[in-house]
């Protein structure tokens, strides 16, 4: 009997059994209402099975039209995400660094390679522009969006913001070295363990843009003690850097990561309307609305202290910040995993 694994408005994705074939079971998935989603994800397990890179599952056969393709099974390991909400410390460090080095396995192989994915992708029913252009327009096309955060607040915005906005969408939009195929939605539940190593599920939002758009999974979204963010930043470089080199000077590392933390903390006050201040309420498992703000704000001030530039966008968010504080009194999220150490 088919094995439903997830049903939602984007996807569809069973596990089923396969009668005299070269393996057991394959995994079936259906890309419903975002086709855009589908295909990029079509796209990238195509463009990574092409290159013999076993870093997510490999693409077996795929109908373009009906939307519908066949993956290789990776098995039942356990995910990061059940790691970090387990009692061993130890086993969530492990598997942070474990997803980390993988990452940068996926960037280093992967850079330069945009013509490559490019054929890979425009084979498909064409998407209206890449998704590196589609993360820097949204920045800019929705400025206001943070401006009625500052209102809402009564925070400063500092002079020059809107140009420093402006140079964060266009690193964005081009980022020179660090260009590379990302998976776009990483998250713990998004890393499978499996006998073979870590492997990397749901490449629904990849494609090709800057490389630390994956690490903002450490560096800013996800929640985890500061000394891991530290090991897991140093691992991340130190993997990157055998392939990069602007990843081995320290001014363009360090603006590197400002430059995505500073983008995706402004999208969090996009995505999310000023309601908040009436109403918190949940972002993702365990960590609400109003800590997540929080959060970002913190790590993206932490980040932008040894970077060079975006001063105006760095005065906005610290004020930003400081009202927030004011206002709210959110105790930060921890893992369960990391429970015992604090």
């Amino acid at each position: 009997m088919p094995e439903l694994l997830k049903t939602e408005s984007r996807s569809v994705v069973v596990r089923v059994q396969v009668r005299g074939g070269p393996v057991p079971t394959v995994i079936l998935k259906h890309a419903r209402d975002e086709p855009v989603c589908g295909l990029d994800e079509l796209a990238g397990a195509d463009f990574l099975t092409r290159r013999g890179l076993e870093l997510g599952p490999r693409l077996l056969a795929a109908d373009v039209d009906a939307r519908f393709f066949v993956l290789e099974d990776l098995g039942r390991g356990r995910s990061l995400e059940e790691l970090l909400n387990g009692e061993n410390a130890r086993a969530a460090t492990g598997g942070l660094i474990d997803t980390v080095r993988l990452t940068g396995q996926l960037h280093t192989s992967t850079l330069g390679r945009q013509s490559e994915y490019e054929l890979v992708r425009q084979a498909l029913p064409p998407r209206h522009e890449r998704v590196r252009v589609e993360n820097a327009r949204f920045l800019l096309e929705h400025e206001g969006r943070l401006l009625r955060w500052l209102a809402a607040v009564d925070a400063e915005a500092a002079p020059g913001l809107h140009e420093d906005l402006e140079d964060v969408a266009r690193t964005l939009a081009d980022p020179g070295p660090f260009l590379a195929f990302t998976h776009g939605d990483l998250a713990p539940s998004n890393v499978l363990f499996t006998p073979a190593g870590p492997r990397l599920l749901d490449f629904e939002y990849a494609g090709m843009r800057h490389a630390l758009y994956d690490a903002l999974m450490w560096l800013v979204t996800v929640p985890f003690p500061d000394e891991l963010v530290a090991r897991a930043d140093i691992s991340y470089r130190i993997t990157l850097s055998s392939r990069c080199e602007a990843a081995q000077v320290d001014s363009a590392w360090t603006r590197a990561r400002a430059t995505v933390a500073l983008a995706r903390t402004v999208n969090l006050f996009q995505w999310l309307h000023p309601r908040v201040l009436e109403e918190d309420r949940e972002w993702a498992p365990g960590i609400s609305q109003r800590a997540a703000l929080l959060h970002h704000l913190a790590r993206c001030r932490a980040l932008l202290v040894p970077a060079e530039g975006f001063p105006a966008l760095g005065r906005t968010l610290a004020s930003l910040e400081s009202r927030l504080r004011e206002r709210w009194s959110v105790p930060p999220f921890v893992w369960p995993a990391f429970r015992s150490l604090e």
